[in-house]
């Protein structure tokens, strides 16, 4: 039987979800201000009349094509930063769901064993018990949607703010 201080508690869990929720949003928002930098640059380069020299419009040319690379690179960075708060997120959801299946299992076993039990005192206690793990599974269930919600979110976040830097796909 596991000890008990070596089992994650409920503050962690629920800290290590909004933790990873901040991240999340944190880099939805870098994200968010690099696709606007791109779009700002893009745009800049169409509205150029380039009516100057040779040498200066290609300089212009060179530089703002520098900026939108060097500006692309900046969203792959933080894109693939975001993603690896996404896959950390995905491991710890599968954390939790082993957590829950063995919260589901204690129940069983409690029930079980509160059916063969005959004297009232202990049927008292383990119901206690029965409703521990209750509350147990309950929250962690909750805590699973809490985390697959936020993830799920970042996820369309993130792809529209793809496809707005790459016209529609992934694009790397």
């Amino acid at each position: 039987m596991p000890r008990v201080k070596d089992i994650t508690t409920r503050r962690e869990i629920s800290e290590k979800i909004e933790t990873s929720k901040r991240e999340m949003e944190g880099k939805e928002a870098v994200l968010n201000k690099v696709a606007s930098d791109l779009d700002t640059v893009r745009q800049t380069l169409e509205n150029l009349n380039l009516g100057g020299t040779a040498e200066g419009t290609e300089q212009v040319e060179s530089a703002i094509e520098s900026a939108k690379d060097v500006t692309t690179e900046v969203f792959n960075k933080e894109d693939q930063s975001l993603e690896e708060i996404h896959t950390s997120n995905e491991e710890f959801e599968g954390k939790l769901q082993e957590h829950r299946g063995s919260s589901e299992s204690d129940l069983g076993k409690i029930s079980d064993a509160s059916a063969r039990i005959e004297t009232k005192e202990a049927i008292s206690e383990l119901a206690k018990a029965k409703e521990a793990a209750l509350r147990d599974v309950d929250f962690l269930r909750e805590q699973v949607r809490m985390a697959e919600d936020a993830r799920e979110k970042s996820d369309a976040v993130q792809e529209k703010l793809q496809s707005r830097v790459y016209g529609g796909g992934k694009g790397r």
